[in-house]
């Protein structure tokens, strides 16, 4: 009797941890499974695209993105700067791209009035955080953005057209060397170049699409920096300076309008005259045809 309740108890040990190992394991291995910040398991592994993945900063506890290795993105962005001097802003913005290994895409200048620069500057990708910095040392920063756009879907489709379309005019090239009548030759050659300026064309596109994101494009525009407000007058002798100042501006604003419209009121004081003239010569005359008429 002893034996059979040592025997049961045994059983029963074992079957309490075994199932405490099993429990243990499906829940570590739950698809599930809450990560920090509110994200699961498999949220992580079918992120939308497969190109971003969240991660914790550890200094701040909030979620970055990440980018996955592979992905195409295409990085753009704009920054205003103030400077008393664009043409020379611009020179330095320039000689920055170089160093960092880009080029300059277009730049167009404004010397006369308001002086003003603008540039497409092409960093490589990997440098864009340094080529922003870099920038924004050179004068004030009025405002700047930078927006990543996610190509992998669109180079993959690309990539996929282009292996289709060589494999198309591969096969075509082939029934060419086997066809043993002029149609079916002629039919092929005008299949022939369809499918190949298709591929072409695709080509193209693929090479476009490789180089916006190998170089992002930064347009930097450099305008004159603002004039400081003039401080007002702060006691009677500044203030009367002051609207003696005003008084002498107003009067020689005054003097040149005069001067302006002097010649027109030459004019008009000529045509008035010549109107009055006639006008009384009339009148004359008039008098003097009632004066005949009259009876004496």
């Amino acid at each position: 009797m002893k034996r059979k309740l040592l025997v049961i108890g045994a059983l029963s040990v074992a079957l309490l941890l075994g199932g405490c190992s099993a429990l243990g394991s499906a829940s570590s291995s739950s698809p599930g499974e809450t990560f920090e910040g509110g994200g699961t398991s498999s949220d992580a592994n079918n992120s939308p695209g497969g190109t971003l993945a969240a991660h914790s900063d550890g200094d701040t506890g909030r979620d970055v993105a990440t980018l996955v290795p592979g992905a195409q993105i295409v990085t753009t962005g704009t920054i205003a700067l103030l400077a008393e001097e664009p043409t020379t802003v611009a020179d330095r913005a320039v000689a920055l791209a170089t160093s960092l290994g880009g080029h300059v895409d277009n730049r167009t200048e404004q010397t006369s009035g308001d002086a003003r620069a603008d540039l497409v500057l092409r960093i490589p990708s990997e440098k864009v955080t340094e080529a922003i910095d870099g920038l924004k040392e050179l004068a004030t920063v009025d405002s700047v953005s930078i927006t990543a756009t996610d190509v992998t879907a669109q180079s993959s489709d690309i990539a996929a057209r282009i292996t289709a379309l060589q494999t198309s005019v591969a096969r075509l090239l082939d029934l060419m060397s086997k066809a043993t009548s002029t149609t079916d030759l002629i039919a092929l050659e005008s299949t022939l170049s369809e499918r190949q300026a298709d591929l072409d064309s695709l080509v193209a596109q693929r090479t476009a699409l490789t180089d916006t994101v190998a170089y992002s494009a930064i347009t930097v525009s450099v305008d004159t920096a603002a004039t400081a407000p003039t401080v007002g007058p702060g006691d009677f002798w500044s203030g009367l300076g002051t609207g003696w100042s005003s008084l002498v501006t107003a009067l020689s604003g005054a003097l040149v309008a005069f001067g302006v419209a002097l010649p027109w009121l030459v004019a008009l004081a000529l045509i008035a005259a010549i109107v009055l003239l006639v006008i009384r010569l009339g009148m004359r005359r008039t008098r003097r045809a009632e004066e005949a008429q009259t009876p004496s």
